[in-house]
């Protein structure tokens, strides 16, 4: 209860505070990001790939909480085979679109738009969570002026996507 309390105040709080919108290396954001998850890796066995990621316009603490909650999901959702993780980036005019795809349990298709609503859990108590994780993604990707969607059979895994924009000059890099 404690921690369905503080997500849902964090949640809240999501896009009430300025953000700090700059340029960012999402190279370190998920560097940063497999770090924080890195016990986690372990105890699942995950082997997570990745692309060189681009440096985007947005906020450095709120896409760490995009690819966490992504990244945490395919290996919280994860089938019996040990969790296979790919991140990566292509670019669309303005936009760099992100994908983070995995080998687990997959979402049926029916799932696509209300997975993203708040307390949306497939899983019921079977999973631990509060059922706020995609909802949070959902909001930051779309304060930063993106979206995200995702494509998923059941039994064959899932990837989720996301965009940010592409920065308009070659401003520095923020670390964080």
């Amino acid at each position: 209860m404690t921690q369905l309390i503080t997500d849902l105040l964090d949640y809240s709080q999501v896009g009430a505070t300025p953000r700090n919108e700059q340029t960012v290396s999402t190279d370190a954001v998920l560097s940063l990001v497999l770090a924080d998850l890195k016990i986690s890796i372990e105890e699942t066995g995950a082997v997570i790939t990745r692309e060189q990621l681009p440096i985007v316009t947005g906020d450095f603490m709120m896409l760490h909480r995009v690819f966490q909650n992504l990244i945490s999901n395919a290996m919280k959702y994860r089938s019996p085979a040990r969790p296979l993780i790919h991140v990566g980036a292509r670019r669309n005019e303005n936009f760099w679109v992100f994908s983070v795809s995995d080998n687990g349990v997959g979402i049926d298709p029916k799932y696509k738009e209300s997975i993203f609503g708040i307390f949306r859990r497939l899983h019921g108590g079977d999973v631990p969570g509060s059922g706020l994780g995609l909802a949070f993604c959902r909001r930051i990707v779309e304060i930063l002026g993106g979206k995200i969607w995702m494509e998923s059979q059941p039994g064959k895994g899932s990837t989720f996507y996301f965009t940010a924009k592409v920065p308009e000059t070659d401003g520095s890099v923020s670390g964080n």
